[in-house]
């Protein structure tokens, strides 16, 4: 592998082997998602990402700060993306998003203590970020239908299923 590109302002590298193949290895590397639940709806986002120029549907989530714990990154973004301030979370394990290309670890927890609503605290790179509920069943059909195609939003709400929560 020969590193091809190391960021100034970030610490992410990209390698490239010997057939071609781009991969990304980023530092901090850890991400955290929350399946929030309120009245048997889904909390989720819609983001535009300019990687696939699509709208996705996702769990509110994202990167985590320098020694930030993943439970506390997961409630932080819960409330920067959708203005919900959660009480309790529950771990539901961690996935590799996309191992073939990224060494991201996203950590998926889970709650339906939502003890207050404030004002999403969107940053500016962040403001197609809208927040809606849906019913849980619905999310399950637009996946299996191919509608919604996040692996992390997938992912996530398997392990919320498997673990008899959603």
């Amino acid at each position: 592998m020969e590193l091809v590109y190391k960021s100034r302002d970030r610490e992410i590298e990209v390698f490239e082997d010997e057939f071609g193949k781009i991969t990304l290895k980023e530092m901090p590397h850890e991400a955290a998602i929350m399946v929030a639940l309120e009245n048997d709806r889904l909390i989720l986002v819609s983001q535009y990402r300019p990687a696939v120029d699509e709208v996705i549907i996702q769990l509110p989530g994202g990167g985590l700060n320098r020694n930030e714990y993943p439970e506390k990154a997961a409630k932080r973004e819960l409330l920067e993306e959708t203005g919900i301030v959660c009480g309790e979370a529950v771990f539901l394990g961690s996935i590799q998003p996309s191992a073939c290309l990224s060494n991201t670890i996203t950590h998926v927890y889970f709650t339906k203590d939502i003890v207050e609503y404030r004002s999403p605290m969107l940053e500016k790179k962040e403001a197609s970020i809208q927040a809606f509920h849906i019913p849980v069943e619905r999310a399950f059909q637009n996946i299996k239908q191919g509608i919604w195609k996040d692996s992390e939003l997938a992912h996530g709400l398997l392990l919320a299923r498997l673990n008899g929560l959603i």
